[in-house]
């Protein structure tokens, strides 16, 4: 409890001191308005964000991300107690320790606010469930409502984000491999078609939106188009590393290594099915890797067997250890993350200039520290700009905002936008605009004779009067607002006015 307590005080210090990121703010517009499913991923995260922040009432960084620190409390206690069923108590502090030690647990899934952050409840939960019942031979009326709980479970975990079905696919290579009488109980279909019926509502969507969701993910992880890309392997492989924390990784590898020889001080089924429900995902994304780009949080919650069987082996390295007390890696371990999370909360902040592109037109592009920094202060600027722009009639008072990508649309959007009562249309292709695809339905229409703005940061730049010369009579020279960090510039909003709207 006092790891939760201190490791959620110092998520919720660092939720409040940067900005959404790109992922974080786009999922807030997903919880402008709630469907069963959305272009991207399924419907938890916007359900999520719209209960923290009160139905939106509560609309600022803490409370969107109040989701992801919950869900990481949760997650550490149910890590424990797992650990505390496998083996001991002190196993499962163990447990809690290594998932918070890592950057996937502490900030990716556990501080900012993405669909990771509710699955990774829900995959524990149902690992606690597989490693008390998958290793019985004989189901009794206990074991059968634990099962169906897995099945309700595995459900929401798939309203979160799809992969949760891999763990059905662990679940079932242990009873084909080692336990082959689950084959012959009712209750194991059962189990699967609650999983189905919560995940039917998705499926729907998809079927009315002629599966836009899957085929957008299935371009992405297509080996057949393209070749072997040694590249993106290197890419993934060093993110797996980092995500992990690289002391944390190597320590997995011990305990999984240690698992194959059986060593930790388990029964051999619960180490099974643990391997069962890891490996195939991490192996998976790996050879996708080989061909394709795989974003390295892809695999996080697979690491969650392996974090056990890593918890079981060192707590029988360290038998005399005192449960308020842990190995020295660990404690490296947790010390690298705490230094990770204080260094990047003063990179956004405070680090003079950029980090990426020095170019006036290209400046900060490259730079991930923008995607959470300085949102705030362009609505500021933005404002004065259009005031001034009223008053001297330049552009009529009913102007939208417009965005031809889904990044950066939604911080324009969140920050920009909402704020001033301004309606912001994503303006292209379905692949380009994402969700948006959706959310311009609840917006504005353009009509002949309107005068929109557009908003260009330098870091994502593109030339709005190439993209909107056909759609608008005039566009101005764009006002190039200059932004600085700690007294650079770090990067350039420009600010285009389209005039007359051509109805096409």
């Amino acid at each position: 409890m006092l790891l939760i307590a201190v490791a959620t005080v110092i998520r919720c210090i660092t939720a409040s001191c940067t900005e959404l990121g790109n992922d974080e703010v786009y999922y807030r517009m997903y919880a402008q308005q709630l469907q069963w499913n959305y272009f991207d991923h399924p419907p938890m995260v916007g359900w999520l964000i719209r209960f923290t922040t009160a139905n939106l009432f509560f609309d600022n960084e803490f409370f969107i991300r109040l989701g992801a620190t919950a869900s990481a409390a949760a997650t550490t206690w149910i890590f424990f107690l797992c650990g505390k069923k496998l083996n001991n108590e002190y196993t499962g502090f163990l447990a809690g320790v290594i998932y918070t030690a890592t950057i996937y647990g502490s900030i990716i899934a556990g501080t900012f606010i993405l669909p990771d952050s509710p699955q990774m409840v829900c995959w524990a939960a149902a690992l606690y469930l597989l490693i008390d019942f998958a290793p019985l031979n004989a189901v009794n009326t206990i074991s059968k409502k634990k099962i169906l709980l897995f099945g309700i479970i595995a459900g929401l975990g798939m309203l979160c984000k799809v992969h949760t079905a891999f763990l059905w696919l662990g679940f079932l290579l242990y009873i084909i491999f080692y336990n082959r009488q689950w084959l012959k109980e009712p209750v194991l279909y059962l189990s699967g078609i609650i999983t189905l019926l919560f995940f039917y509502p998705v499926i729907q969507w998809n079927i009315n939106n002629h599966f836009v969701t899957y085929l957008y993910h299935s371009n992405r992880v297509n080996v057949s188009e393209g070749g072997f890309n040694i590249n993106s392997f290197l890419t993934f492989t060093a993110g797996q590393v980092f995500y992990c924390n690289p002391v944390i990784f190597f320590l997995l590898a011990i305990g999984t290594a240690a698992a194959f020889k059986n060593r930790p001080p388990i029964l051999p089924s619960q180490k099974r099915i643990l391997l069962l429900c890891s490996l195939p995902l991490i192996i998976i994304a790996a050879i996708v890797s080989l061909f394709k780009d795989v974003l390295p949080h892809w695999t996080g919650p697979a690491y969650s067997g392996l974090i056990l069987l890593t918890a079981c082996y060192l707590s029988q390295q360290s038998p005399a250890l005192q449960i308020s007390l842990m190995p020295k890696p660990l404690l490296y371990s947790t010390i690298i993350t705490v230094t990770f999370i204080t260094a990047g909360i003063i990179l956004v902040n405070f680090k003079p200039g950029t980090l990426g592109k020095k170019e006036k037109q290209f400046l900060g592009e490259g730079d991930f520290t923008l995607d959470m920094y300085g949102w705030h202060n362009l609505k500021i600027n933005f404002e004065k700009i259009v005031a001034a722009d009223l008053q001297s009639g330049a552009i009529k008072k009913d102007a939208v905002i417009l965005s031809n990508k889904w990044f950066p649309a939604s911080h324009i959007d969140y920050y920009v936008a909402l704020p001033l009562q301004k309606d912001l249309i994503a303006f292209g292709d379905i692949t380009d605009i994402h969700q948006y695809q959706w959310i311009n339905k609840g917006r504005k229409k353009l009509q002949a004779g309107d005068d929109a703005y557009c908003i260009v940061p330098s870091n994502y730049f593109a030339d709005a009067k190439a993209i909107y010369a056909p759609y608008f009579s005039t566009i101005l020279r764009p006002v190039i607002m200059e932004q600085k960090r700690n007294g650079t510039v770090c990067r350039n909003f420009y600010i285009w006015r389209l005039k007359n709207y051509i109805a096409k």
